[in-house]
């Protein structure tokens, strides 16, 4: 609904009196809107990349991590199995 009244197919007055709604509502979502569309267009910030940048290296050594620890866990049930083999 808000799109269409700012692509100017649907008045504001119409789409009040059709959903039961106050104008200052309907002006109020059409604000957010427009202020939420601004915030998706901006060039996120130097910070914002950085902390991301962190967030991304740490969950890569966190894999790393874990990828290891399955690596050595399978090792030592394949040494487990051998010996369970050999008795």
């Amino acid at each position: 609904m808000v799109l269409k009244i700012i692509k100017r197919e649907l008045t504001l007055e119409k789409a009040c009196r059709s959903n039961g709604l106050r104008q200052s509502e309907i002006e109020g979502w059409m604000d957010e809107l427009i202020k939420s569309g601004t915030r998706g267009l901006k060039t996120p910030s130097r910070d914002s990349q950085d902390e991301q940048t962190r967030e991304i290296n740490e969950m890569k050594a966190k894999i790393g991590e874990l990828v290891l620890e399955l690596d050595a866990r399978k090792k030592l049930q394949a040494l487990i199995d051998l010996e369970e083999n050999d008795c």
